[in-house]
Formats: C-alpha cells, structure tokens, sequence
C-alpha cells in the first residue's frame, strides 16, 4: 500500500495478489503524488504480469510506467506522457531495478539500444531494422537482484566499459547481427553468467537460435531466431535440466500507451464496496 496521514488510499494488487510488493511502482505512485496530490478517494490498481519479474525483461520498469498512466487517467490528470514517464524512471533508479529502462519503453520499440543515456524524452534510441519473420525465444530459470550487482563498484566498471565498446561497434554497423553479437560479447565478459544459464544459451544456438545472450540481468536467456525455428529452440530448452520457463515472442511494435478497453480506470468512494 501507498499510505498517507495513517489511511491507505491506494492499493496495488499484482496477479491478484494485494501483497505483492511491487517497491518501483508505489515508489513512482509516490513520486507523482507528491507533486500531483493524491487521489480523492480510493485508487485501486490492478496490473498483470505477462512476463516474469526480477528476470531482467524490464518488468519493473514496465509495471511502473503502466501504473502512472493508469493513475493519471483514473485521477482526470493531464500530464504529458513524458512527466508522467520521468516518475517511473527516477523510481526505477532509485529502487534499483533498472538505469534506464523506462526510457527504453517510452522511446524505443523494436530492436536497437539506447545511443543517448538519459530521462524520457532526453534519451536517444537506435532503431536497428530485422526480418519480419524475427522470433524471440526466451528461457528464465530464477530471478537476480539487479541492485546486487549495481551496487559493486568493479561490476559497474565492467559495465560501462564493455557498453561503450558495443556501442560503438552498434554504432558503426547498425545490423541486427551486430546487436546480437555485441550482446553476446557483453554478457559473456561481464561475468554473471551460471553455468545453468550458459548452457542454455549453448542449447538455444545449438538448436537452430543465430544468437543468445543473458538477460540483463536475470538468470535467464533470449535468443533470436526465426519464426521457422523458434519451436524447435523452444522444444529444446523446454527439456532441458533445471527446467526453465520458456515463451516465444514477435518483436514489439509499439511504445507504452494507455489501452482502450471496455473498462475504464476509476476511484472507489469511500462508501463505494470492492467488487
């Protein structure tokens, strides 16, 4: 819960679960607000998680992006997408859940990497152009805490070091190859790969992936193949041992939004009952 002056005029149920904790979306329901107000009434937020979380899909960043959207609609706010953006992405920095990973989802939609660090709007995404029929095939074995490996100094070293060299190479061949290779590169030197997670990478190539890498960060593997292969990846790292969760994706086409549904977002009343 999201609580002020004693009351709890907030709650945030993920997967049906009241007590999830979900720290990076109630820090940046927090952050907006104190500089909002906050809801008159009660804001209940319901969100569904399609992806697992701590696993380095982004799913924090995502959750907290989708919630103060969510929030300011419910709240008749009419904020610019890209304030409403900044709250998700000062809380994921702040909880540790990610550097820059709201901007990705603000700016960016199919395959590229951020060329600009920075908030949304600020931030400069490269898109890299793919084959249609691109598939990623993802295999997550157990969740990462990212602020254990934020917070030591020589993984961070590491990190900025090996991103700018893939960066650069991005940036002067902009194929889906060179994306692909560099990520393998990155994630094969920075050095937190198991051997579990390793091995699945080796599986996914073996089995007909053109590359695989380690989520960043996460242990868990995505790797790209095409639509004519993607079963058999799948298959193979289905059967593999520890058994990981495995889905196959499109790459994705669009950048946050607030979705038309039928049921719009609203705020209980005090007397009004839960449904």
């Amino acid at each position: 819960m999201v609580e002020a002056d004693g009351a709890r005029p907030v709650e945030v149920i993920v997967d049906g679960d009241p007590k999830y904790r979900a720290s990076t979306t109630r820090k940046a329901l927090e952050l907006m607000f104190g500089d909002q107000g906050r809801p008159k009434g009660r804001l209940v937020l319901e969100q569904t998680m399609d992806i697992p979380v701590g696993y380095g899909f982004g799913a924090s960043a995502a959750a907290a992006i989708s919630a103060v959207y969510a929030a300011a609609a419910a709240m008749g706010l009419r904020l610019a997408k890209g304030k409403l953006a900044y709250y998700a992405h000062v809380a994921d920095i702040l909880e540790q859940t990610g550097l820059g990973t709201v901007s990705v989802t603000y700016d960016g939609t199919g395959a590229g990497a951020i060329t600009r660090a920075g908030a949304p709007g600020v931030s400069e995404f490269l898109n890299i152009e793919y084959p249609a029929d691109t598939r990623i095939v993802t295999a997550s074995l157990a969740p990462y805490r990212k602020s254990d490996a934020i917070s030591r100094p020589g993984t961070v070293k590491r990190i900025n070091h090996l991103g700018d060299r893939a960066l650069r190479s991005l940036e002067a061949s902009q194929t889906l190859e060179t994306l692909a290779s560099e990520g393998e590169r990155f994630s094969d030197r920075l050095g937190l790969m198991t051997p579990e997670v390793r091995d699945l990478a080796k599986l996914a190539k073996a089995s007909g992936a053109a590359f695989a890498s380690q989520n960043m960060i996460g242990h868990a593997v995505h790797a790209i193949t095409t639509a004519t292969k993607a079963d058999a990846v799948a298959k193979a790292l289905r059967n593999s041992f520890p058994t990981p969760l495995v889905e196959v994706f499109e790459v994705g086409k669009q950048r946050a939004r607030v979705l038309k549904t039928g049921r719009p977002p609203f705020i209980r009343s005090a007397s009004q009952p839960a449904i």
